[in-house]
């Protein structure tokens, strides 16, 4: 058998890891897009001075209710701004001053029996979307009952560096991640589920008796992580085989899905890491969607200016040029360096040492693709399937000849087989 590709990352996860999850309450404002990036027509809901309650919808959008915000807090609508997000692009938002008022803010459903239709409709009224690749659950769950599904994880693995925002999810709501699991089981017909997580011998045993031992899996520590589920054995009361379909969810998208169909709790939470080398205090905070990056990192303390901002962990966020930026689904860490933590040396030829190939968990040639999107050898991509490639960063990690490959693996991927010119100024005009 072949050994499992991935490699070892250096785990910089304590102190936020080991620290309870603080509450961010005392927010004064969020910023919050009318909808998410869509081409259907947008129609604002929600006008200046307009007084919301948490879970508002701020706007219509013709044909996709699931792309509809909703408001994060109770307060009044005090402006619009339009924000350049690092993650969706261009949005149109709404700037709502938080009040103190909170009231009675859902309605609890009554006590009915809960099917797979009350399920979806929950998780659309909700506005919940998964962390894991910020697709709505909605959509999922929907794909969920029109296709064959052997086994659904909830999957709070979390192997890059520096995020624990998933385990500090579980150590607080792992009851309710584990309810909302099974509702999204329900959804795909099958008895099959579990959480998986790569954790310490005592956290997993203190996940086990929370959640039951048949009920957790524990994940391996190398990355990028192979999918995370047994495999010939039973689990669950499912055997699964090597053909079995396998659907992930994250766990903070499991714990909105428990509260939306028990208590018509509305999607308005993110639990985020604060971390990095320029950041004081690093911890996990929850905290309302729309908040300002620049108030996380106000809360946690930095030591200095950062250089460095990125959304997302080290392997696969996005950097940031700015700290007035709002906390929206999807991400789930900030990171703030001191400086800039990438490879210094200058790119060289490639060598060749398949180095790449090694690390691939998608098992593609990442130095191929590379050589034959640079030379524009479109007729040999296609064999090479870059489209395949999940941006993980692994072979850019491990090329001793520091080339982007993620970056141009994923955009050979974009290019879909066709020649891409690079027109520069003519010089003998």
């Amino acid at each position: 058998m072949a050994p499992y590709k991935g490699i070892h990352l250096t785990f910089e996860k304590k102190p936020a890891a080991l620290l309870p999850t603080a509450q961010l309450t005392d927010v004064k404002q969020v910023v919050l897009p009318f909808a998410y990036p869509t081409a259907a027509p947008v129609s604002p809901s929600v006008f200046l001075y307009d007084t919301l309650r948490r879970g508002t919808p701020l706007s219509e959008v013709e044909g996709e209710p699931f792309s509809v915000m909703r408001s994060s807090v109770t307060g009044v609508v005090c402006g619009e701004k339009t924000v350049n997000h690092p993650l969706y692009g261009e949005l149109h938002c709404a700037v709502i001053d938080c009040s103190s008022d909170t009231g009675d803010e859902v309605a609890v459903p009554e006590d009915h029996l809960v099917t797979t239709e009350s399920i979806l409709e929950a998780a659309e009224k909700a506005g919940i979307i998964d962390e894991l690749d910020g697709v709505p659950l909605v959509l999922k769950l929907r794909e969920f009952q029109e296709t064959r599904i052997d086994f659904v994880v909830g999957d709070a693995v979390e192997v890059q560096p520096y995020a624990s925002s998933a385990w500090a999810t579980l150590r607080s709501y792992a009851e309710e991640v584990l309810d909302g699991l099974s509702l999204a089981a329900a959804c795909a017909g099958t008895n099959g589920y579990h959480i998986a997580a790569c954790l310490s011998p005592s956290r997993r045993r203190s996940l086990s008796l929370r959640v039951g031992k048949e009920r957790f899996f524990k994940a391996d520590s190398r990355y990028p992580v192979k999918e995370p589920v047994r495999r010939g054995r039973k689990n669950g009361g499912v055997m699964v085989s090597k053909n079995a379909v396998v659907r992930r969810v994250g766990v903070q998208a499991c714990l909105a899905l428990s509260r939306a169909v028990r208590l018509g709790e509305p999607h308005t939470t993110a639990i985020v890491t604060v971390a990095g080398d320029a950041v004081k205090s690093p911890q996990n905070l929850q905290v309302p969607f729309g908040t300002s990056v620049q108030e996380l990192l106000t809360r946690c303390g930095l030591s200095c200016d950062p250089e460095t901002l990125i959304l997302g962990d080290i392997m696969t966020g996005v950097a940031s040029l700015t700290q007035d930026v709002p906390v929206l689904p999807g991400m789930t860490c900030v990171l703030a360096f001191a400086h800039r933590p990438t490879k210094l040396e200058s790119p060289r030829a490639c060598i060749g040492c398949g180095r790449c190939v090694r690390s691939c968990h998608a098992g593609l040639l990442p130095f191929e693709i590379y050589r034959r999107f640079e030379n524009m050898h479109d007729e040999q991509l296609a064999a090479l399937q870059a489209h395949r490639c999940d941006g993980c960063g692994t072979c850019s990690y491990v090329c001793p000849c520091n080339l982007e490959l993620t970056a141009t693996v994923l955009e050979a991927g974009r290019a879909d087989n066709t020649i891409l010119l690079d027109l520069k100024e003519d010089t003998d005009a």
